[in-house]
C-alpha cells in the first residue's frame, strides 16, 4: 500500500511538473510579437515599402516591458525601419516609422544597402555626450541600424518625448 501512494504521489510530481512547463511554454509564446501581424501593421501604414520580415528583431525598445518588433524595409533611393509598439497583434499600436536615404552623403543618410538591425542593451551616454531624454531602464534595448559602409543610426527610447529618438556620430 505505502509503495502504491508513492508512486501516486511521484505520478502527480511528475504530472504537476509537465503541466507547469506546459503552462510557462504557452504563456512564453503569447508574450512573442506576431510577425504577420507586424509587417500587416507597417504594409498598411507604408504600403510602398518592401518590408523584409528577414530583418525583423523582438526587443522592448518602447521600455514598456513589452516585446516590439523592429523590421527593416526599401523602397527605390530609401531604407526605412519600422517598429510596432507592444504586442504586434494589439490594434491600438501604432506603427512608428523612420525613413532614410541612401547615398547622399548626407547625416540621415545610409551609405549603402542591405542594412541589418542589431539590438543592445540601452546606454543614455556616449562617449561624447548624454542621450536626451534616455532613462536606464532594466529589459529596454536600443537599436542600431548598420550599412557597413558608414556610421550606424543608434535609436534609443526617449522618455521625454515618448517617442524613438536617433543619433549618429
Amino acid at each position: 500500500m505505502k509503495a502504491t501512494v508513492g508512486i501516486k504521489m511521484r505520478q502527480r510530481a511528475v504530472l504537476i511538473g509537465l503541466i507547469a512547463l506546459f503552462s510557462a511554454s504557452l504563456s512564453g509564446a503569447q508574450d512573442k510579437p506576431d510577425l504577420k501581424a507586424a509587417l500587416g501593421g507597417l504594409q498598411a501604414a507604408k504600403p510602398k515599402v518592401n518590408w523584409d520580415e528577414k530583418t525583423a528583431v523582438s526587443a522592448d525598445v518602447t521600455c514598456d516591458g513589452k516585446a516590439d518588433t523592429a523590421v527593416i524595409g526599401y523602397e527605390e533611393g530609401f531604407v526605412w525601419l519600422g517598429v510596432i509598439p507592444g504586442h504586434a497583434g494589439d490594434k491600438q499600436a501604432k506603427p512608428m516609422t523612420f525613413r532614410f536615404t541612401v547615398g547622399k552623403d548626407t547625416q540621415d543618410s545610409f551609405c549603402r544597402v542591405p542594412v541589418r538591425i542589431e539590438i543592445s542593451a540601452i546606454e543614455c551616454k556616449t562617449e561624447d555626450f548624454d542621450l536626451p531624454g534616455c532613462k536606464t531602464v532594466k529589459g529596454c534595448s536600443a537599436l542600431s541600424l548598420i550599412d557597413e559602409a558608414c556610421d550606424a543610426f543608434h535609436f534609443y527610447w526617449n522618455s521625454s518625448r515618448k517617442r524613438l529618438t536617433w543619433w549618429r556620430r
